[in-house]
């Protein structure tokens, strides 16, 4: 007997999902309440055909609000679902979807009887929806706009004596509505303040985790990233290589004769000079290039995409920057600081210790051959 082997799904395979709702979080919220709202909409225009099919529906007024809505729904969709509407201050179009819902409950209303007593819980759902971005005023000021143009609506078909309306179940219905407008606004003060509560905590929580990821990458002296966060971007960056052949070269940067630096002006003033060192590295390098603090004075500088001969180039124009920004005052007279650079390139196949003594190698050569120079390996 036969065994089917079934292939696991691909996990980087898009899913249906994503094509309808993209794949931003807040995007795909803003869409999913949306196309529920739309979808209980376009199921009141079914149940308004099976009323055309039973002769209480007007076709033509059943294919109206059946294109207003199609219409509302693809535009509010297709204004989300590219970007288009995140210029806006609130990128969900809330209060525009929200009057676009309730226009089409007043047409509604309007035009057919059939169906006419389900619209006050539809505008209901309507509003509950939009209490996620609308203010608890403009919520409350939405539902009473409706109220009072549906009841001006009533009044004027009663006035024209327009068959299929129970002026005073109308009113009934209206005025108990208009009865729940204090209960609404309690919901939608509540929700509003749950929400308010929600954003809060989020933002806290991301200052905290920004400020945990600070902590376990960045050398709290001079910013930049520490040995354990510069261990894991070679890790990386040797993957890459392994799946796309992209070279890279590596540099180590020491500081020459900081001991003495140390000793004569105390360690403040040499922490100051480590921190010109990161800061004026960061300005010239490439936006491409990480600049590491590897420990005390020596610094570990990751070049991708850059071959031995590039990596020399770099470590040079750095080199001569430096040495007319980096330094200290002594007695009225700047004393400039130099540094020694040991590059070299990854070969396919070694670790990162391989790597890294080499450029150790070269580094400690720069120094043995009189300092304040480059020397590859």
């Amino acid at each position: 007997m036969d065994t089917a082997v079934c292939a696991p799904a691909d996990p980087d395979a898009p899913r249906w999902g994503d094509w309808l709702l993209g794949d931003q979080p807040e995007q795909r919220l803003w869409l999913a309440r949306l196309l529920r709202v739309g979808a209980l909409f376009l199921a009141f225009d079914l149940a308004r055909a099976l009323g055309v099919g039973l002769g209480h529906v007007p076709l033509e007024d059943m294919a109206a609000l059946l294109a207003y809505d199609l219409g509302v729904l693809g535009v509010g969709y297709g204004l989300i679902r590219s970007g288009w509407s995140a210029r806006l201050d609130d990128p969900a179009m809330t209060m525009p979807l929200v009057a676009l819902a309730l226009v089409s409950i007043v047409l509604a209303y309007v035009w057919m009887d059939f169906g006419r007593g389900a619209l006050l819980p539809l505008a209901a759902v309507v509003l509950v929806h939009g209490m996620h971005r609308l203010t608890p005023r403009q919520t409350v000021l939405c539902a009473g706009a409706l109220l009072v143009v549906l009841a001006g609506a009533a009044a004027v078909m009663a006035l024209l004596s327009l068959q299929g309306l129970n002026l005073a179940q109308e009113a009934v219905d209206l005025g108990v509505a208009a009865l729940g407008l204090p209960v609404l606004a309690a919901v939608a003060g509540r929700a509003h303040t749950v929400l308010q509560t929600h954003a809060r905590q989020r933002a806290e929580l991301a200052q905290t985790l920004a400020r945990l990821e600070a902590l376990t990458t960045k050398d709290t002296l001079t910013g930049l990233s520490n040995h354990r966060h510069m261990l894991h971007l070679l890790d990386v960056e040797i993957l890459r290589h392994a799946r796309q052949g992209r070279q890279f070269s590596i540099a180590l940067l020491d500081l020459d004769h900081f001991q003495q630096i140390n000793q004569a002006l105390g360690r403040l003033r040499a922490d100051e000079v480590l921190r010109q060192l990161a800061h004026q590295s960061t300005a010239h390098l490439r936006a491409s290039d990480v600049m590491g603090r590897w420990g005390g004075e020596e610094f570990l500088l990751l070049m991708p995409e850059t071959d031995l001969a590039g990596g020399v180039r770099s470590l040079e124009r750095l080199k001569e920057k430096l040495y007319t920004k980096l330094g200290f005052y002594r007695e009225g007279r700047w004393v400039p600081v130099n540094c020694s650079a040991g590059v070299t390139r990854y070969r396919t196949g070694e670790t990162i210790h391989q790597m890294l003594e080499r450029a150790e190698q070269a580094l400690r050569t720069a120094k043995a051959n009189g300092r304040n120079q480059v020397v590859s390996s």
